[in-house]
């Protein structure tokens, strides 16, 4: 009896302090800064992405698990340091090796993580997010370059206002989770690659068109579903395959691989998508501009 009451005591006690939570704020500025690069590699957590005008470049507010299952304290790494007028900030929620993000390490917490990303100059962003669910508005943000891989993690991405400048490329990955974008049209980009496992993914075009977009997908095992406003022109690259599943609606094939909407080139602008399905389906779906 002693002993079972011990083991109760000793494994609340393992519980509590497992519970600590600690926040973390911080703000990063972007005085006498260019630009700036970012990366955010993040295990298991809730995570919040929002945008604002002005100082500073980053504002962070963190509420983290501060200890680990095995009992070891521990605190989110946060690296900045600059050169030649370009900031550069690195934001792990694991240790400083590039294996503290990965979502089977030994901390088994779900953080709440909100950030916010400044408009007011040229960032690269890069994001690797393993699991939980995501809110991100990237509005109005003046992105060079993005990159969003997750692993498990529900997310929706939106661009719910014209994002500044021209981006290079937009890199979208999903393995387990689901993603949702929004507002692909406000960002003006040369080129989009996503890469689809196991998962969900919607990708909405919708917004106010500027340019055409090269569109690369590879979709494994899992679901894709375009979302196009009907005045834009589409084009579709695809060597069909007995595994997937395609539903291309309105589209004429003119060749063995193509597909051609009817206003292509007639319309505020085209989008170029180049197809490759695994065992997949990708659904086509056409919205009111």
């Amino acid at each position: 009896m002693f002993r079972s009451s011990l083991a109760l005591v000793l494994c609340l006690i393992g519980l509590s302090r497992a519970a600590e939570v600690k926040r973390v704020e911080r703000e990063i500025p972007l005085h006498g800064l260019d630009s700036a690069s970012i990366e955010l590699h993040l295990g298991a957590a809730q995570l919040d992405i929002r945008t604002h005008d002005g100082e500073p470049l980053v504002s962070m507010q963190l509420d983290v698990v501060v200890t680990d299952a095995n009992g070891e304290d521990w605190e989110p790494t946060i690296h900045f340091s600059t050169s030649s007028r370009v900031g550069h900030l690195i934001l792990s929620s694991g240790e400083d090796d590039e294996e503290g993000y990965s979502i089977l390490g030994s901390r088994k917490n779900k953080d709440h993580w909100v950030l916010s990303f400044s408009r007011s100059l040229p960032i690269d962003l890069d994001v690797a997010y393993g699991l939980g669910p995501g809110q991100v508005e990237l509005g109005g943000m003046q992105l060079h370059h993005l990159s969003f891989a997750t692993g498990l993690s529900e997310v929706a991405i939106s661009f719910d206002t014209p994002c500044q400048g021209e981006m290079d490329e937009m890199e979208l990955a999903t393995g387990l989770g689901s993603m949702e974008v929004r507002g692909l049209a406000n960002v003006w980009m040369k080129q989009l690659s996503f890469v689809g496992g196991l998962g969900s993914a919607t990708l909405a075009f919708d917004g106010h068109y500027r340019t055409n977009v090269d569109v690369s997908l590879d979709v494994g095992m899992g679901s894709l579903a375009l979302k196009v406003p009907e005045d834009v022109g589409v084009k579709m690259r695809h060597d069909d395959s007995f595994l997937s599943n395609h539903d291309f609606t309105r589209l004429e094939r003119i060749s063995e691989d193509t597909w051609y909407s009817d206003n292509w080139q007639a319309g505020p602008g085209n989008l170029d998508f180049d197809l490759s399905v695994g065992m997949g389906s990708v659904e086509l779906n056409w919205v009111e501009p």
